[in-house]
C-alpha cells in the first residue's frame, strides 16, 4: 500500500466519523500536541546551542535524530494511554463545575452511583438535564468524557 493510498482511507475514514469521534480525536489530538511541544523545542535549542558553540553539524543532527525517535517512542506510548476508554450508560445525577474545565459527573447506572472527574469534554454535560438518560466514554487515566447520547 502505497502513501497515496493510505492517505485516502485515512482521509475518507475522518468524513465517516461521527461527531463524538471527532471531538475525541480533537481533544486526544490537543493533548499529544501539548506533549510534544517540549522536545520541538529542545530540539530548537540544541541546534542554536550547536551553532553558537561551533560544534560540528553531523553531531547536532544526531542529537536531533536521537531527540526525535525518544520523541516519537513517547508518544506512542502517551497515545496508547488515551485509548482506553470505558462506556457508561445511566442516569445523570449530578454534575458540579471544580475548576475552570474540571467538573465532577455522578451517573446512576443500575442501581450504583459512579462518580467520574472530568477534566476534559465536561462541558458537553453542562447541556444536559437532571435524571435525564446519557452514554458517556470516559477515560479514567486521562479523565477525557466523550457524550455519545442524550
Amino acid at each position: 500500500m502505497g502513501l497515496k493510498d493510505k492517505f485516502a482511507e485515512s482521509f475518507a475514514r475522518s468524513k465517516t466519523m461521527s461527531a463524538s469521534e471527532q471531538k475525541a480525536n480533537e481533544i486526544m489530538g490537543k493533548l499529544l500536541l501539548r506533549k510534544a511541544i517540549v522536545p520541538m523545542v529542545l530540539m530548537f535549542v540544541v541546534i542554536i546551542a550547536g551553532f553558537m558553540l561551533k560544534i560540528n553539524s553531523w553531531a547536532i543532527l544526531g542529537v536531533n535524530l536521537v531527540i526525535a525517535a525518544g520523541t516519537y517512542f513517547y508518544i506512542k506510548k502517551a497515545s496508547e494511554k488515551y485509548q482506553n476508554f470505558k462506556p457508561y450508560a445511566g442516569n445523570l445525577i449530578s454534575l458540579e463545575k471544580k475548576g475552570k474545565k474540571d467538573y465532577v459527573a455522578i451517573i446512576k447506572q443500575g442501581k450504583l452511583p459512579i462518580k467520574l472527574q472530568i477534566a476534559y469534554g465536561g462541558e458537553d454535560l453542562e447541556h444536559i438535564k437532571k435524571n435525564q438518560q446519557v452514554q458517556i466514554y470516559y477515560n479514567p487515566e486521562a479523565k477525557i468524557s466523550i457524550l455519545i447520547s442524550k
